[in-house]
């Protein structure tokens, strides 16, 4: 498609009383931008001149007259707004340099020719760009926030192009491929992501100022990053999750050999990997430079395994059968063993560490019971009902438990004492970080414990999130595209692309 640089003035648009049109400002990281052209009022929204803007934040402008439509590029990521249209397709160029269709945007107010100048949208411009706007009644400007000198980057595998690790700034800009390989399992240490190619499950390092470079030369697993050092498993082609336990140094590429025989089912907590070997069913550990082993034991039966104990704090905790049992409690060394709750038990295993274990008694109704971590204080926090025949335990934050319906999705919460059980409301999904609450559906949404004081974050479905910091990381369930959120609703686009795998430094 053939396109023509143009001189475009384009514009954002903001709710605003229709008197509010005139003598706008707008202001660009704190400074003044100055505009040839006034603000247009239409239905109640204000357009307002941008081409300064484009230019000062680096983006592309091009006209195409056959269809009649604005072409907006920055990097490899592009959007195409069409005039008179109510919808806006964003998307990125892949290594292939197709053009590949991610996203479509429905906006209030299209774009308009007026007076042979082009007005766009403020939302679509805006997570395009990776910047926030909002409006300063006071003063009567618009202000927009590049978030340019925003720290921090994002680690992704772009769906659009075929699974190649990209990174991109926290506020949008910079994005380029770290990797050609087919990326999977990233971890971010160090201000360097490590990761794994799909191809032959090599161990990778790259970065910002890092070139690609492979750390791992075999077919490996890799557990955890910590003090330096990258512990993996090199697998074995006859058996899955089977092989030796090894440990590379990242700076000097030195690589140790942490078990002598090949182990079953790594799982790295602190100071010891655990894991099983295939001729019994004990559970052992080993120090993180494999000079001490220990032995985890409760009896014969069943077999131990890491994936289905909760490392809880300074303990382990596990149920003594394969699918429930006892609940036991010991020290992360084996040591101190002691059996907490009789009983067909389901430990809870996202639950906040606290001094209380919270789990499911799944044979009358999925009842919810707590208890001590020294065995006392058993009680019945909720008696479940046996027409529901299954129970989500959703999160614990200090004296209380969420729960939910799983095939109806409605979330309740009752007190660790059993009281002031009350209906929060529906979700997809929901996660209490530091006294918050955090929940999805048909958008995300920030309350508080109780559920009265709601703010929209996101007005779309959401395929996942995360809270990091005071940050909210959304990955959209149509396109999979990654937006950026903060506690008060602003958000913006991290990239146009389609994300897989990501990680945040």
């Amino acid at each position: 498609m053939k396109r023509f640089l143009i001189l475009l003035l384009a514009v954002l648009t903001i709710s605003l009383p229709a008197t509010a049109a005139e003598n706008v400002e707008i202001y660009i990281d704190n400074e003044l931008l100055e505009c040839e052209v006034s603000p247009v009022n239409i239905d109640e929204r204000v357009l307002v001149p941008m081409r300064a803007i484009f230019e000062a934040l680096g983006v592309q402008v091009f006209w195409n007259g056959d269809d009649r439509t604005v072409w907006v590029e920055r990097g490899r990521e592009f959007m195409c707004i069409p005039i008179d249209s109510s919808e806006i397709g964003t998307g990125i160029k892949n290594s292939d340099d197709e053009e590949v269709w991610v996203d479509t945007i429905h906006i209030d107010v299209p774009a308009r020719i007026i007076d042979d100048r082009t007005f766009v949208p403020v939302r679509a411009v805006s997570e395009m760009l990776g910047a926030k706007v909002s409006w300063d009644g006071d003063n009567n400007r618009v202000v927009i926030d590049s978030r340019i000198n925003e720290g921090g980057n994002v680690y992704y595998t772009s769906l659009s192009d075929f699974g190649r690790l990209y990174m991109v700034g926290k506020n949008g800009q910079f994005r380029h491929k770290l990797s050609d390989k087919t990326a999977y399992n990233l971890k971010v240490y160090d201000g360097d992501v490590f990761y794994q190619a799909k191809e032959n499950n090599y161990i990778y390092q790259a970065g910002e100022n890092t070139e690609e470079r492979v750390l791992v030369k075999s077919s490996s697993d890799m557990l955890d990053i910590d003090g330096g050092y990258i512990y993996y498993q090199q697998l074995e082609a006859v058996k899955r999750n089977y092989g030796v336990l090894y440990r590379v140094n990242i700076e000097s590429g030195e690589i140790e050999r942490i078990t002598d025989n090949a182990v079953q089912y790594p799982k790295k907590y602190r100071d010891y990997i655990y894991f099983n070997l295939d001729n019994d069913n004990k559970m052992y550990g080993i120090t993180l430079d494999g000079t001490s082993v220990i032995t985890i034991a409760t009896g014969d039966e069943p077999a131990l395994r890491p994936f289905n104990c909760v490392f809880y704090g300074d303990y382990i905790l596990m149920e003594d059968g394969f699918w429930y049992g006892n609940i036991i409690r010991m020290d992360l060394d084996g040591s101190n063993a002691t059996t907490i709750s009789k009983g067909n038990s389901l430990i809870f295993k996202e639950q906040q560490v606290t001094n209380q274990v919270i789990y499911l008694n799944p044979e009358r109704g999925q009842d919810i019971y707590s208890v001590n971590l020294d065995g006392s204080g058993l009680h019945l926090v909720h008696e479940g009902d046996p027409s529901w025949m299954d129970i989500d335990l959703l999160a614990k934050w200090d004296n209380m438990i969420y729960y939910r319906h799983p095939f109806r999705k409605e979330i309740y919460r009752v007190n660790l004492d059993g009281s002031n059980e009350i209906y929060i409301g529906y979700a997809d999904d929901m996660k209490i970080v530091n006294g918050q609450m955090f929940t999805s559906h048909n958008g995300l949404y920030l309350d508080n414990l109780d559920a009265t004081n709601s703010i929209k974050l996101y007005d779309r479905a959401v395929k996942s999130f995360e809270v990091i910091g005071s940050d909210v990381y959304i990955v959209d369930n149509a396109s999979s595209k990654l937006y950026l959120a903060d506690f008060n609703g602003n958000r913006s686009a991290v990239t146009s692309d389609s994300v897989g795998e990501w990680v945040s430094d």
